[in-house]
């Protein structure tokens, strides 16, 4: 029996996708050559859906949505294809369109928040900023700034922040890790946007937290009802939070499909070898089988199979 999930994703499936990406191509112009970091991906993201985006460091995941964010900067360009938000253009969009879509209709939530996060400023000052900058608040610049700072409570609270009243004035380094990836949580969904891209949204956090950052995401987006990227590392993370998965690897998606079809019955090795070094908890005799080697130099790549040389499937045809 399907779930009322199911079936709501399965309407706005009909309508037009909230993201769509098609051939994209973004590269990085070294002193060693033209990096390829993004070559010719395409995807969708409908609405109220959850889309998780895996493969290993390098793959291209946080580029392809760093591409999205208009985040590259010289040396790196799209080179090639078309990102839509919501049926607009966004590749050539001048950076004041940017500044006004990047916090209000797209947000993005950075892989380590004590990093991302502003070590001069208290935490409340961050997601303020974000409200004064785009959010509809009326009234004089003093109105302004109570209204931002009453929001921020609220978001602070939304996200699970004991007191939040009384740790307004606190700065990131006074916070667990847990609770500053909640404070990056709550400064992307200050303006409720329509898009959350949540960049490894569990790095460095031990399995307990993660599960709570995780579930704060999918009660978050139930209650706004908004579109989710997550980018992981992790198929498990990915078969309990997500509708449909995406594989990359080396730059390109290897795979793609309902996370439960492909978590199944996954088709490229890549898929195969990501799910043989996952730990069964149900099965501690099961052997753990890593895949040998490293993700190739993105400098002049060969035609064949990006994979081949790590394959154990691999056949002259690759």
């Amino acid at each position: 029996m399907r779930s009322i999930r199911d079936f709501m994703i399965e309407v706005h499936n009909l309508s037009s996708p909230v993201l769509e990406i098609e051939h994209l191509k973004t590269c990085f112009d070294t002193r060693d050559g033209m990096v390829t970091a993004v070559d010719g991906v395409s995807l969708k993201v409908n609405k109220g859906e959850c889309l998780g985006i895996v493969g290993e460091s390098g793959s291209g995941k946080s580029v392809t949505f760093g591409s999205v964010m208009g985040l590259v900067k010289k040396p790196g360009f799209i080179a090639e294809g078309s990102i839509k938000f919501n049926g607009r253009e966004l590749v050539g969009l001048e950076a004041r369109e940017y500044r006004k879509l990047r916090g209000k209709e797209i947000a993005m939530t950075m892989q380590d928040a004590l990093t991302a996060l502003n070590p001069a400023y208290t935490v409340s000052d961050q997601i303020i900023e974000v409200l004064m900058a785009h959010d509809d608040l009326s009234g004089s610049n003093r109105s302004k700034k109570k209204q931002a700072q009453a929001k921020a409570i609220e978001m602070m609270r939304l996200v699970g922040i004991p007191a939040a009243e009384t740790r307004l004035d606190d700065y990131p380094h006074q916070f667990s890790g847990g609770m500053r990836q909640r404070i990056m949580i709550a400064i992307a969904l200050s303006c409720t946007p329509t898009l959350l891209i949540a960049d490894e949204p569990t790095t460095a956090l031990d399995v307990t937290i993660q599960a709570q950052v995780l579930e704060l995401i999918a009660d978050i987006q139930d209650q706004m009802g908004m579109s989710v990227v997550l980018i992981t590392h992790d198929l498990g993370v990915v078969a309990e939070y997500c509708d449909r998965v995406m594989v990359m690897y080396a730059g390109q998606i290897v795979e793609s499909g309902p996370t439960r079809v492909v978590i199944d019955n996954p088709q490229h090795p890549y898929t195969q070898g990501l799910l043989n070094s996952i730990p069964r908890l149900s099965d501690l005799n099961c052997k753990i089988t890593p895949i040998e080697g490293s993700v190739p130099d993105l400098i002049d790549l060969a035609p064949q199979c990006r994979f081949m040389g790590r394959c154990v499937k691999a056949t002259d045809a690759c």
